[in-house]
Parts: structure tokens; sequence; C-alpha cells
């Protein structure tokens, strides 16, 4: 089994490094950051600058008690440091957010291909999901990991031709900042405190820190492809390296919304539907490799190669980890034969490989009137990523605590940001997006559409009044809600702690389900506190025999 889910241990750094820059990419990235970035503007560029500070947090708090620890899943640490309930909680959770996630990760390069062929959406889901399921159940962590290697070299090959392209066609890269500049998609610097804007300085910084914290110190998929290495330094190593990768192709997909703006400055080819038969913005990338590259011989299927390649790394990594979560935290305690049985456990992680993957495929087909996957998508992860991550970091950072608190600080959390993003989702509320263009099209009817009027005119289309009527919660948006739902269940477990006892202690100050970097401060109590015993000893000795007590 460890062969099957940790590669034996002795993977070498490359395919690490290359698989966890993978990891961290799905098409919700570059499809979806660009067609986001297209109607928003480039305020998303802190969302890489926040995965970054995550990232190097993830890589000396978390990774370090992992190895420590000697564990297989992520969850196996937290019996260890809690009970076994808050293990098969939290693990369960995992499953659930994982096998969403992944739904509509599998959704969105099947969107892409829907806007350049006639294949429809149901047949192109079955096929794409069908063909990651067998590979994944077939070749283990190892396979993955070596197909990541050229997949992201897919990603990183087709990013660069859509940016190449972009500027070409706009006529250089002055002219890309000049059209963004005009249509108001140069809001980098917007530092208002705001939970109602879509997208902010601070939401997009904390959203990407909790993110990159998250993806490698509290969830199974990409803390995974850094134990298949056999120390801990090689483990940083292999994670501090991908850093830059991560940050230039997620800073490229947010340039490609501007670019993309630019080269639709005029003509916007969703509003434009009756030529372009586009029916959402998560197409635009797709559509815009497809036309620009149509007469050149491959490079419209290398093109959707690198499309399907951010999938591919993603949903094979997903089912991996779903395949590891679901024998050793929930078969192998409640079946202890099987552990003992190493041929049947392996058929049994292949066998739900296949089956999570028939489960994200199911759910796929339901996500076919969602108007934007990354909204959807990031909110499936946001929505339970933010409480786990509480746990996780209170866990590893004190000696406080016990399941009962971790428990209920986890399901409260749980509860409060679940209410918020599902009524957000469901709610029906959609911010407006910075004005776009038709005057350039060859439409009979153009229409410019600005939504910051409420005023009918030729020129403009109102704002449902609806919107205006929601419910404040309702309007908070996405990004928000990973880092809203780590403070409240943090909160609620503290209180549950001081309830309870905060003088007791439920760990010793040596356990190896501490993080290293806990003994930077406890050194410093103990030079304190020793320091006040010398003083104490030293005024007792120079007070005469007749005071001293």
């Amino acid at each position: 089994m460890q062969e099957y889910f940790m590669a034996g241990k002795n993977m070498s750094l490359l395919p690490v490094i290359m698989s966890a820059t993978a990891t961290m990419i799905s098409p919700l990235t570059t499809i979806g950051i660009p067609a986001e970035s297209y109607k928003y503007g480039v305020q998303l560029w802190t969302f890489p600058l926040g995965t970054v500070v995550g990232m190097v947090l993830a890589a000396y708090i978390f990774i370090p008690v992992y190895f420590q620890c000697g564990v297989c899943t992520v969850y196996e640490y937290l019996e260890m440091r809690f009970d076994k309930t808050t293990r098969y909680v939290i693990s369960a959770m995992f499953i659930i957010q994982m096998v969403l996630w992944n739904s509509s990760v599998l959704y969105s390069p099947v969107l892409a291909i829907n806007a350049v062929t006639d294949l429809p959406l149901e047949i192109s889901i079955l096929a794409f999901g069908t063909i990651c399921s067998i590979y994944c159940a077939i070749g283990g962590l190892k396979a993955v990991l070596w197909t990541d290697v050229f997949q992201t070299i897919l990603m990183f090959v087709t990013a660069l031709m859509l940016l190449a392209a972009g500027i070409k066609d706009v006529g250089g890269i002055a002219n890309v900042f000049d059209r963004a500049k005009e249509g108001g998609r140069l809001n980098m610097f917007n530092f208002q405190i705001d939970f109602t804007t879509r997208y902010t300085f601070w939401n997009g910084f904390f959203q990407g820190l909790t993110y990159g914290v998250t993806a490698y110190g509290a969830n199974q998929t990409g803390v995974q492809r850094l134990l298949s290495l056999s120390k801990i330094e090689r483990a940083k190593s292999a994670l501090l390296t991908s850093i830059p990768f991560v940050f230039l192709l997620f800073t490229l997909s947010c340039l490609h919304g501007i670019v993309l703006y630019a080269v639709y400055f005029m003509c916007d080819p969703i509003l434009n539907k009756r030529e372009t038969c586009l029916t959402k913005y998560d197409q635009i990338v797709p559509y815009f490799l497809v036309s620009k590259f149509h007469s050149i011989p491959g490079l419209t299927g290398l093109s959707m190669a690198g499309i399907f390649s951010a999938s591919l790394t993603t949903v094979s990594s997903v089912l991996n980890s779903l395949a590891a979560a679901t024998v050793v935290d929930f078969v192998h305690p409640i079946f202890p034969s099987l552990q003992r049985n190493e041929k049947k456990s392996l058929l049994l992680a292949k066998g739900l490989s296949l089956t999570y993957g028939a489960i994200c495929i199911c759910i796929a087909f339901a996500l076919t009137k969602v108007s934007s996957i990354s909204q959807v998508g990031y909110l499936f992860n946001n929505t339970f990523e933010g409480p786990i991550l509480a746990i996780f970091t209170i866990g590893m950072l004190t000696r406080r605590g016990s399941g009962k608190c971790a428990l209920f600080g986890l399901l409260t959390g749980l509860s409060i940001i679940l209410w918020i993003g599902c009524t957000s989702l469901f709610s029906g509320y959609i911010e407006e997006p910075l004005p776009l263009n038709t005057s350039m099209c060859s439409l009979a009817f153009n229409v410019t559409y600005d939504y910051s009027s409420n005023v009918i005119s030729p020129n403009t289309i109102p704002v449902p009044s609806s919107q205006s009527e929601t419910f404040v919660l309702n309007k908070m948006p996405y990004f928000w809600v990973r880092t809203v739902g780590f403070v409240i269940t943090f909160c609620c477990t503290y209180i549950a702690i001081f309830i309870s006892g905060w003088k007791i202690a439920a760990i010793p100050p040596d356990s190896k389900c501490l993080s290293p970097v806990v003994r930077l401060w406890t050194k410093n109590a103990k030079a304190i506190e020793h320091h006040k015993e010398n003083t104490n000893n030293f005024t007792l000795e120079t007070l005469p025999s007749s005071e001293r007590q």
C-alpha cells in the first residue's frame, strides 16, 4: 500500500516539484481566473501573492509534523493529537469536499471543448471522467507524479502561447494596458475592507494565504505528494522550489484576463453570442485559443491539451488521495484484518478510485447550469477548508484543546460558514461586472453594458431590483468564505477551551504532534521563567536571615 499511496517514499525531487505545482493549478485557475479577471479586473493578483506566503508557512509549520508522526494521511495526525472522532469527522469532510471540488474541475475542460466543438457536454464529461479514473486507478501515486511532469510543461506552454498571441493581436503590451486602463481593469490596489465587493486587495491576499497553507498543510491531496519523499528536508525543498512556478502560473492567469479584455475591447464575445455561440465567460480562453491557432497545424490541439492537463493533474491527484483517505482512515481501522492483506487492500483502493470517479461524473452533470465555474468550485473548497485549517492550526501550535473542544469549534464554524456559502450560492446574487462593450461587433444591435446605472437607455441595461434587496451575507464574495470560516472555527474552539479549562494541557510540551516552530516561544517562556527563578533566589540570598521566609 505504501507503494500505491506514497510511491514507496523514495521519489526523486523533480516529479514531486512539478506535481506540487500542478496540484495547485486546476482549470479553475487556467480558465476561471482569466474569466474573472476579464470581467472584474486585475485585483485578483493578490491571490498568488498570498499563496506564496501560505506555501512558505506550510513548509515550516505543518509539513515537519507529518514526518515526525510518520503518518500516511494527514487525518491520522488528528487521532494522535485529539481523538478518533475528530479524525473520522474531518476525513469525512475532506471526502465530501474533494468529491464536489473534483466534479467542478472535471466539468471545466469539458466546458472548454464545448466552446469549440459540437460534442455534447454529457458525452464529454463521461468520456473525460472515465479516462481520468482508469489511468489513476491503475497507476497509483507514482504514475500520477510522473504524468504531472509532462502536464505541467504543457500548462506553461499553453499559458505563454495565449499571452504572446493576445499581445500580438492587440499590437503590443502598451495597447493592452491602455485598453485595460480605459475599461477600469487595472484596479490593483483596492485596500477597502468590504465584505460585499467581489475582489479587493485583502480578500485576495487572505484567500491565497489560507489556500496555500491548506493545500500543503491540511489537505491530503497536497501533503501526500510531499510524503512520497524520504526526508523532511527534501519535502521542504520540493515545496519551496515549486513556489516560483505556482506564482508564475497564477499571475499569468490573471494577465490572461486583461489581455483577452484588450483583444475583445469593443466586441465582447459573450454578449455577441449570436455570432460566437458562447454562453459563459468560462469559455472565453478556449474560444480565443482555437480562433487564433486554428490555421496553424498542431497548435490548436496543443493548446487544448494544455487546458486538459490542468484538469488531468488535479482529477488524478484527488482520486488517489480520496482512495487513500477512505482505506487508511476508515477501512483499515474498522477492518484490521484487511490491513494485513496487502493484495485485497490494493484492489479495494483501485476500486475506490473508479467509484469516486463515477460519483464525480454524476455531480459534474449537475454543474452545467452554473454561471461561473470558478465561483462554484472555490466555494466548494472554501466552505470546508477554512474550518479544517483552524483545527490543524490549533493542534500543531498549541497544547490546549481536547477532541471535544475541536469538534465543537469545527461543527459550529462549519455550520455557520456552510449556511453563508450555500445561501450565497442559491440566492442568485451576482455582482455586476465592469462595463462590457459590443459597439464594434458586426451585429445590427450593439449594446454597451454599463452596470453602474439603473436607467434604461439604448446603451445600458438595468440591474435587477431583486439584487439590491439581497440579504447582506448573501453578497459575501466566495474569496472571503475560507478566511471567515477559519476565524469563526478558531474562535469557537478557543471559547470551548476556555470553558473546559484553559490551564489543562492536552499533550506534553515535547509531543511530536507540535510543530517545531512552537519551540521558539517555548524556549523564550522557559528562559523568562528561569530568569525569574534566578532573580528570586538572588534576592532571597541578599536579604538578612531575619527577613527570609
